[in-house]
């Protein structure tokens, strides 16, 4: 019997997200492969903390891989170990505690000012009103890339101004963690994606789509990087522009618990981790003083 496959089928079936999905069983794909280079055999399923122990070396001196990789990747070991459990075929190990450091140490990537107003007048620059759609929803509700290309045109409500009670937003259906939340636009978004809208020419039910149909999430940051270099700063990811939107409103004082929920975080703490945190700057500068 392929237990990876089993193992694809059991995430599956516990409603993951295909992204988490397409990770753990890549993951695993990569622990099985080193299994049967380092020990000499075919996977016997059975993890043993050794194993476990031996694979992050691997993975942090030889590969060189960053400690929020290697975290992703224990933690799919540790997701597929427990598959074996239930199966009856491997016994619970420890791996939680192999974690490295907390990755929320090291600096997020996000856009200064001045990338911004380049960035968006490289595309502005343009004129192509689906691109500007792209960039003003990644700029402004932050939303992941996948979440991006998966909407489609029912998940899609915009009014003429906003109000408490009646206003523009777009729906995330399938977020991380199959969780649903309500996206508000503000006049910037809104303004983009009804422009946009009112060209776009196609039978299909996803917004955003390209020469060959849907746009996919390479498709988008292939997009970004191409107007990057028009606005002659470095290449980004989509994945930046939405740590560039948590990071804003945590900067203009908004709570937590909305920034949480905007971003379609899991909980506070994620969002904690990942934006509250001390500047490389700052760092320098403490111990400086002690000279």
């Amino acid at each position: 019997m392929n237990w990876i496959t089993e193992y694809e089928n059991h995430l599956k079936t516990a409603q993951k997200s295909p992204n988490t999905i397409s990770s753990f069983v890549s993951d695993v794909h990569e622990f099985v492969e080193w299994f049967a280079i380092t020990y000499g055999k075919k996977f016997d399923c059975q993890v043993l903390e050794q194993d476990a122990r031996e694979f992050r070396g691997f993975l942090l001196n030889i590969l060189r891989r960053k400690p929020a990789t290697i975290n992703r990747k224990m933690a799919a070991l540790k997701s597929f170990n427990q598959f074996l459990v239930e199966k009856g075929l491997s016994k619970d190990i420890p791996i939680a505690g192999l974690l490295l450091a907390d990755p929320s140490d090291r600096e997020i990537k996000t856009l200064e000012r001045t990338e911004q107003n380049k960035l968006k007048r490289a595309i502005y620059a343009k004129g192509n009103k689906r691109d500007i759609a792209i960039y003003e929803l990644l700029y402004n509700i932050g939303v992941r890339v996948s979440e991006l290309v998966s909407l489609s045109l029912e998940d899609v409500h915009l009014t003429e101004r906003n109000g408490n009670i009646n206003y523009s937003y777009v729906i995330i259906r399938q977020g991380k963690g199959s969780k649903y939340r309500e996206c508000p636009l503000n006049a910037q978004a809104r303004s983009a994606l009804d422009e946009y809208l009112k060209i776009r020419v196609s039978s299909s039910d996803n917004i955003f789509i390209g020469q060959r149909g849907p746009l996919g999430r390479e498709a988008v940051d292939k997009i970004l990087k191409k107007y990057c270099a028009d606005a002659g700063i470095d290449r980004i990811s989509s994945h930046v522009i939405r740590h560039t939107f948590c990071t804003r409103l945590i900067q203009e004082g908004v709570p937590l618990p909305t920034v949480s929920r905007l971003a379609g975080h899991s909980s506070v703490e994620t969002t904690t981790r990942f934006y509250v945190h001390t500047p490389r700057a700052d760092k320098i500068a403490a111990v400086e003083k002690l000279l």
